[in-house]
């Protein structure tokens, strides 16, 4: 299986504003003959492009050998849950700033670790196959009603309401 990686398209509408504001400070900078407001604005492009270049390239979901592994931050942040031992895969939301809830969490529990992913730069058909081998290689895996959704092909893209909360 390939791994999952976020979905750019998904991804750019965060980093809009971010880019913007940075080339606002290098332009007014430069027009200003300011060095530092022109450094500080190609610092945060440069942050931004290191941001989208970390989610394209180095953030993966992924089964290597018998463990679900997740990889971020330039590989440096690692989390790993053996198949053997995962037992629920549960939905997590978070207080949201605008919504109310955040996008749900693809949290993978263990007997001793979990993996939790946030899945909003992904697209949630992606984790379909994902989940079938998961419980084809542990059939005891339980699903919440949610990712019981998604393993069914449903489309819960607009269903916030009926996610339950976690155990966490």
């Amino acid at each position: 299986m390939t791994p999952i990686r976020p979905d750019l398209a998904l991804l750019w509408p965060s980093y809009t504003f971010f880019p913007l504001a940075a080339l606002g400070v290098l332009i007014f900078g430069a027009a200003g003959g300011d060095a530092v407001m022109v450094t500080i604005g190609l610092g945060l492009l440069a942050l931004n492009a290191l941001i989208v270049v970390n989610q394209a390239y180095f953030t993966t979901l992924a089964i290597e050998g018998d463990e679900l592994v997740f990889r971020t931050n330039f590989g440096l942040k690692e989390e790993r849950v053996p198949i053997g031992a995962l037992q629920r895969i549960d939905a997590k939301r978070y207080p949201g700033a605008h919504s109310g809830a955040s996008a749900p969490y693809f949290v993978a529990r263990g007997r001793a670790s979990t993996v939790k992913v946030n899945t909003k730069p992904y697209r949630l058909p992606a984790f379909t196959p994902l989940i079938a081998l998961l419980r084809q290689a542990n059939a005891r895996v339980e699903l919440d009603p949610f990712w019981s959704r998604v393993a069914a092909g449903e489309d819960v893209s607009k269903e916030i309401a009926l996610t339950p909360r976690s155990r966490l």
